[in-house]
Formats: structure tokens, C-alpha cells, sequence
């Protein structure tokens, strides 16, 4: 890299413009409690902000708005100041918020500490934001998060609380959403992993899956069939890379793809915190499963893009997908990607060919029938770089290695692969690779 576009590009980090994505997602800048919410296609990250690196108490002067329309450039939005609310000009008590939308306008909750739950108001999801009631929504207690469910009249929901003061508390919000259709009630979460939990845990998250709503705390979570509970434990939502009791975090889909962020504190007894990201699953009782295998091969590469030298690149971890196909458990546990019909089409976007490369290879299963993938590249029509012959099995659930020449590609590109078969043709994709 040259120095004068080295230069520019600190330049620009400096000025909080352009980050480039890596696990921390933006380093250094203390991104604490992240709750991401996709409006329009676009990817918006709602934080708070640790002050220093060596405060030992939470000092969070104002939250802030990043963007990202690819998961790799994040762009720093705005930021949402107390002054703006009916918290102290001069506030430190800045912690976790959340954001919805809904009628055309844009809502921003937030905590003053542990004393009150408030809400802004937008006409856009980057801001500016300003109190919509010049006073609490609700008090006590703090981290929001809003729920809209997907019933017919996409009903709003509250969630906040900790757990020493009296748990986890709920209420739909009305059509305006600043102000609640009811009081406020506790949630009941029956199991180990909350009985176990420390008298301060809050960090709450809820979403919806299926037919279930699942209510994330730390690194545990319970589900129920009714938003209101009770609530079963079900475990952790993942294992490693400081999913703990103090990880406060966050779940989207984006592009048919499924995501888990969260922070963690750098160093103990300092209040200052980073954030990352990885892909993240269901398996077949509909448990989540956070990749952090990803984390562990790939942590500093980050998700939405791949390099090419990779020995595999999974099938659960790509950019974007056709609808129909879907992640299924494999016997070793890890994940592939399956129901992949005639036309079906994955898309890995920001693939990294650093070196001269000829082959294609893929661990791939023809469930029924037989077929092609074809690998494009930079579209569905984009050039074909070449086609790859997928036989018909003689049993099921048997894994066969197929691969076959590529055309030169260089650079960074989006590969696409694109199944062809007939009407009756089924594949799963376990992994693939751009070497035999």
C-alpha cells in the first residue's frame, strides 16, 4: 500500500467515517451493548460508548449509529446525546438502547442508568434523534429491547430489566410506540441457567423464531410459545470467545443469513468494552448455535468475506442465498446447506484471491437426481468460470468429493454457485474449496 492511501484511510478512521470488518468490529473506539436492526436493506448498529480503556466504572458519555450496506465498511452514522433527552446535559449514565420503526418514523430507547427506560424519535434511522416525551416511558430499571412481532397487526413490544429488580418485565407498546397499552409485568423463566445467573444480570435480547420466542441474557437463553411466558431454559447460545454472563449482545438476519453480536470487556475490573461478530444457527430442536468455530479459524477475517486459500469455506457461511435453502445439522455436528434445487443459488460475497488458482473442489451430497454447479463470477450471469459435474449417489446422506478446472480469477470477487438439475434433482452443500 502506498503511503498517500495509507494516509487517507486513517485519515478516515480517525474521522469516524469508514472502518474496514474484522473481529473487534471497530476497534478501539469502546462499542459496547449492540443491537443491530435492518431497516431498508441496511444493516444499523445501535451502541453505547466506553469512555477509556482504564475506567473502572461505566463512563458512557452519548450512544452511537454505525451503518453497513456489506458487513465489512461500517460507517459511523451520528450520535445520540443525552442533552437531547431529559437525562443531565453532562451525563455518564448512557447505557444499552435500542431502536424500531414503525409508521414511517424511527424510535430510539434508551437507559439512564438503571433509574429510567426513555424514547427519541427520527424521521431517519441515522438521526437525529429527540425525546418524544421529555420523560420516562418506563421506571426503574434499564436495557431495553423492543420486540415487533410478525401477527397481523405487527404488535410492539417492551422488554427491560434485571434480575434483582424483580427480573426481566414486559409490555406491549401502543400504535405510537411511546407510549404502553398495559403495566408492565415480570417475566417467568423457569431453569438452571436463571437461577444460576447473578443477582445484576440484565442484557437481556428477544426474538422471534418460527413459532418460538427466544429471551436472550449473557450467554443463556429460554424459550416460549408465548412472548409473555413462562419461559423454559434451554442452555448457552454458544461456547468460547467470551460468551459469558457479561456479554451483551444481539441477533439479525440479513440476505437469509443469520447473525450473532456481542461485546466483551478487554481486561477485568475495566469498564471498557469491544464487540464482534460471527454466522450463527439452529439446530434440528431449534437451539441456537453460535459459530464460533468460525471465530476460532477465522476471527480477524470477519464475516462477508472469505479468502480464497482457505482449506474450507463452509456452506452455513455464506453472503446470501435463494429462497428455499435451508441450514440442516450434520452427523458430526457441524452444519451444511440443503433443499438446494434446480436454480438454486449461493452467493460468497468479497472472496479474496491472493494467489493463482485453477481448481474447484466441493464436499457435496445429490440427495436426489444429479446435476452442475456452476461458479460465476461478480452476478448469477456473470462470467462462467467453470462447471462442475455432481453425480447421482447410490445411497443418501453419502458425501462425495466432486471438483474439477477453473478459469483464472484474480482480485476480489463474489462468487456465485449456481445449481442446475433437472425438476427432480435435490443437493446439499457441506463445504468447498478453491484447491483439490
Amino acid at each position: 500500500m502506498n503511503y498517500s492511501k495509507s494516509l487517507l484511510i486513517t485519515i478516515l478512521l480517525i474521522c469516524g467515517k469508514l472502518s474496514f470488518a474484522q473481529n473487534p468490529i471497530v476497534k478501539d473506539i469502546g462499542m459496547s451493548d449492540p443491537h443491530v436492526r435492518v431497516f431498508n436493506d441496511t444493516i444499523y448498529l445501535y451502541c453505547g460508548h466506553d469512555s477509556h480503556p482504564d475506567d473502572k466504572t461505566w463512563v458512557m458519555k452519548e450512544w452511537r449509529i454505525f451503518s453497513t450496506i456489506d458487513l465489512i465498511n461500517w460507517k459511523q452514522e451520528g450520535i445520540i446525546s443525552p442533552r437531547d433527552n431529559y437525562m443531565d446535559d453532562n451525563s455518564n449514565d448512557c447505557w444499552a438502547g435500542d431502536a424500531a420503526t414503525r409508521n414511517g418514523k424511527y424510535y430510539f430507547y434508551f437507559s439512564d442508568r438503571k433509574r429510567s427506560i426513555g424514547v427519541m424519535v427520527s424521521e431517519s434511522p441515522k438521526g437525529p434523534f429527540k425525546d418524544a416525551l421529555g420523560k420516562p416511558l418506563v421506571s426503574p430499571m434499564h436495557d431495553p429491547t423492543i420486540l415487533v412481532d410478525n401477527d397481523k397487526p405487527k404488535t410492539p413490544y417492551l422488554i427491560y430489566g434485571d434480575k434483582e429488580g424483580g427480573g426481566f418485565h414486559i409490555a406491549r407498546l401502543n400504535e405510537n410506540m411511546i407510549s404502553t397499552t398495559e403495566d408492565p409485568r415480570p417475566i417467568e423463566i423457569n431453569g438452571k441457567e436463571w437461577q444460576e445467573a447473578p443477582a445484576w444480570m440484565d442484557k437481556n435480547y428477544i426474538f422471534k423464531h418460527q413459532e418460538s420466542y427466544y429471551l436472550t441474557w449473557g450467554r443463556d437463553y429460554a424459550t416460549s410459545k408465548s412472548i409473555y411466558g413462562p419461559y423454559e431454559c434451554t442452555g448457552a447460545v454458544g461456547n468460547g470467545h467470551n460468551l459469558s454472563e457479561y456479554a451483551h449482545g444481539s441477533f439479525f438476519w440479513w440476505k437469509g443469513q443469520f447473525y450473532h453480536i456481542w461485546c466483551y470487556y478487554l481486561r477485568p475490573g475495566f469498564k471498557y468494552r469491544e464487540s464482534i461478530i460471527t454466522y450463527c444457527h439452529f439446530d434440528d430442536n431449534g437451539r441456537i448455535v453460535t459459530d464460533t468455530d468460525f471465530l476460532d479459524k477465522h476471527f480477524e477475517t470477519g464475516v462477508g468475506q472469505y479468502e480464497a486459500s482457505w482449506s474450507e469455506i463452509q456452506a452455513e457461511w455464506y453472503y446470501e442465498k435463494s429462497p428455499g435453502i435451508t441450514k440442516e445439522v450434520n452427523a458430526d455436528g457441524g452444519f451444511r446447506a440443503s433443499n438446494i434445487m434446480n436454480e438454486s443459488w449461493l452467493r460468497f460475497a468479497n472472496v479474496n484471491f491472493r494467489e493463482q488458482t485453477d481448481t474447484f473442489s466441493a464436499r457435496v451430497i445429490a440427495t436426489k437426481g444429479s446435476g452442475q454447479i456452476e461458479i460465476r463470477q461478480d452476478g448469477l450471469s456473470g462470467l462462467l468460470l467453470g462447471v462442475i459435474d455432481v453425480p447421482k449417489m447410490k445411497g443418501q446422506n453419502i458425501y462425495r468429493m466432486v471438483s474439477g478446472k477453473l478459469k483464472e480469477v484474480k482480485g476480489t470477487r463474489d462468487i456465485y454457485l449456481v445449481f442446475k438439475g433437472n425438476a427432480k434433482s435435490e443437493f446439499d452443500l457441506d463445504w468447498f474449496s478453491f484447491s483439490e
